[in-house]
């Protein structure tokens, strides 16, 4: 009977040292832009079950992308857009180069011809790194944009002006 005891308070004490401690990861929640270039808003929502939720607008052009995050370390998350089969138009999350090269109009299920006016935008492998309170873009060189560029998101939406 005391071996039934004593293991019982083993297990017990053993089972209580293991416990982690949930730590919340700081990408979770909403982020928006912080540069006010145009009329627009976009917005990154980071999910718990490591999905995200893109959305942009400017003037008369919507996009959005839906897809799949994941950690790189502990201060960069890597965003991959998943595949629709509903038909849209295909638009680049950045390609500073993408109007003046020479393109045939992409989208998401060939040969379809998209009813509404809203963009899939393409995010394929960028990754953001998170200091303070920002979520900055590591710029890719594929991207052909200048290294002056910075797109930065904040947890709180920029003042219009």
């Amino acid at each position: 009977m005391k071996s039934k005891i004593l293991g019982l308070v083993l297990i017990i004490c053993l089972t209580s040292c293991s416990k982690k401690e949930n730590i919340p990861n700081r990408f979770i929640g909403t982020w928006y832009d912080t540069e006010y270039i145009v009329p627009n808003l976009t917005t990154i929502e980071i999910n718990k079950d490591s999905t995200f939720l893109y959305n942009s607008a400017a003037c008369t052009w919507r996009g959005f992308s839906k897809g799949e995050w994941k950690m790189i370390g502990d201060s960069i998350i890597e965003l991959n857009s998943s595949k629709t089969d509903t038909c849209y138009h295909v638009f680049p999350f950045l390609n500073c180069n993408f109007f003046n090269e020479n393109r045939k109009v992409q989208t998401t299920v060939p040969n379809c011809a998209p009813e509404n006016k809203v963009s899939f935008v393409f995010i394929q492998r960028e990754k953001f790194c998170i200091k303070n309170d920002s979520l900055i873009l590591k710029i890719k060189p594929s991207s052909k944009c200048p290294d002056t560029l910075k797109i930065v998101f904040a947890r709180t939406p920029k003042i219009r002006k």
